[in-house]
């Protein structure tokens, strides 16, 4: 059958001649029921990561590899019914299939590493057109086709010479069975088979790959030629992500089309129609699942090729290559990494030590400090680390990171080395602050100043059984506004320190001199 128009398949009926009665009309006739096939896509081996070109492949050891596809075909415009008149004028006279959404099941199995057996079926889930009812052109019928339907039963069986990611050779065959239904155009009764040759590699974050599938008929000029292709498929992928691919998957076919006639003694012609899709492609791997997304134009005028084509698929693979066993090592039974021959202490792990005495054994840690008793300068209570011998793993009561043997003031934070308050010392019933808590203009604080009040609340902080400290602020002289806007700059500077509010208070008074800050504990 013929097919000419751009995004199209076609068959065609000669006009212009009068076809009642006439023998040539009843052998176009018997041609059409044949069958024709707008299975187009047929899709790779489901272990492949491609769409129809064979894909990279390792070899795999001591298993068997299986893999199972599922595809979601959908095509537009796929067949046209088309009458040609005497002067080679075209007319679109029907769209017998104008949506076609097909299925395509599919698995394959490698029994060993250079052999793969897979079988595809594709099924027509809804398939649709223009007709309302069957066309009768010159004796030739054309009906609408069912919306379900099953196409022709694929084999194939591939070798794989060469068998690296880094490179793969494949040769092969697929074979199809005319099992499907031509009430939807999906078989045309005719056993089939074809040669497959492809190459492939992975290296790095690109992958590619080209099958050619060769129809030895579509050479020969015989009986049963019509509908035989030659085909090229090829793939180009770049990693995105490490789950993702992202390319391109041009293909590109030739069918013989042998056309409908209607005059009389003559056989009917025929020409080579093609068929181009560049697609783009998405490919997402997570683990041995596979999905993909493809979608593009067609261009070509054979039976089946498409307007637009969108494919979503479905793959799973297992089985392949398994992880190699971790050559054994020397015994190490406590898993302390220090063989059992070298390790003092075998069935209890520990850490590695120069002294072979101790090489292995475990230390003790009684406080619970994360410093092991032999390094502890207090094992029995719990400290920081420090580089003096003397002082490491002992407490530290004011959190200043020096332990108590070098914290000349051990319960008042403060820098190192000596540990104590640079500003506000905690003396008896109060603290002493020098040099005096000042503002530089109106309610701004020194930086001695909010430093002081910065180390009064840390030591507040270090002590809890001190319950309160009360903060007194000069007020003569000057108004209520300006002393209140000192005292809240105080409050933020205490509250900024982590000082909860219920640990301390505000004065202000009147009988001292204006912005003089005392502070005094309160029992």
């Amino acid at each position: 059958m013929r097919a000419r128009q751009g995004w199209a398949g076609l068959f065609a009926f000669a006009t212009g001649f009068s076809l009642a009665g006439s023998s040539s009309a009843q052998v176009n006739k018997a041609r059409l029921d044949e069958g024709i096939r707008i299975d187009q896509l047929q899709p790779a081996s489901p272990e492949s990561p491609f769409l129809r070109a064979l894909g990279p492949h390792e070899k795999g050891t001591n298993t068997i590899e299986f893999a199972f596809g599922l595809s979601f075909d959908y095509g537009m415009g796929l067949l046209k019914a088309v009458t040609i008149d005497g002067q080679g004028g075209e007319t679109i006279a029907a769209t017998p299939v104008q949506n076609a959404l097909l299925a395509h099941v599919g698995g394959s199995i490698t029994p060993l590493p250079w052999l793969t057996v897979d079988l595809a079926l594709p099924v027509g889930l809804f398939l649709n057109g223009d007709l309302q009812e069957s066309l009768d052109r010159y004796g030739v019928i054309i009906r609408q086709p069912e919306t379900f339907g099953v196409g022709d039963l694929r084999a194939g069986l591939h070798f794989r010479p060469v068998d690296t990611k880094a490179f793969t050779f494949v040769a092969g065959a697929r074979f199809w069975a005319p099992v499907g239904s031509t009430a939807s155009f999906l078989s045309d009764k005719r056993l089939r088979a074809e040669v497959d040759l492809g190459v492939a590699s992975e290296k790095g974050s690109f992958r590619w790959g080209c099958t050619a599938f060769v129809s030895p008929l579509f050479f020969i000029d015989v009986a049963g030629s019509d509908g035989e292709r030659i085909a090229l498929a090829c793939a180009a992928q770049l990693r995105a992500a490490s789950f993702l691919w992202v390319g391109l998957e041009p293909s590109f076919a030739m069918f013989n089309q042998t056309h409908a006639s209607v005059e009389e003694g003559k056989d009917p012609p025929s020409s080579i129609d093609l068929q181009i899709e560049p697609l783009a492609s998405v490919r997402m791997a997570f683990g041995g699942m596979q999905v993909g997304l493809s979608g593009g134009p067609g261009f070509g005028g054979a039976a089946g090729a498409p307007g637009f084509r969108g494919v979503l698929s479905l793959a799973y693979v297992g089985g392949g290559k398994p992880k190699p066993m971790a050559p054994k090592g020397p015994s190490d039974r406590d898993l302390d990494k220090i063989p059992d021959a070298e390790d003092a202490c075998p069935d209890a792990a520990g850490p590695d030590n120069a002294d072979p005495k101790e090489r292995g054994c475990p230390s003790t840690d009684k406080d619970g400090d994360g410093i092991r008793d032999e390094e502890d300068a207090c094992p029995q209570s719990p400290g920081v680390k420090h580089a003096s011998a003397e002082a490491n793993g002992c407490p530290d009561v004011d959190n200043d990171q020096l332990p108590e043997p070098v914290d000349k003031c051990p319960t008042e934070p403060g820098p190192a080395p000596e540990g104590c308050p640079k500003y506000a010392r905690l003396k008896g019933e109060s603290f002493e602050i020098k040099p005096p808590i000042k503002f530089s203009t109106g309610d701004q604080l020194t930086p001695e100043g909010q430093a002081a009040l910065e180390e009064i609340a840390a030591t507040m902080r270090a002590n809890p059984k001190i319950e309160q400290v009360s903060v007194s602020l000069g007020t003569k002289g000057v108004s209520a506004d300006l002393s209140d806007r000192r005292a809240q700059a105080i409050i933020f500077v205490l509250r900024s320190g982590s000082l909860d509010s219920n640990r301390y208070e505000l004065v202000l008074r009147d009988d001292l001199r204006a912005g003089t800050v005392q502070a005094r504990i309160i029992k």
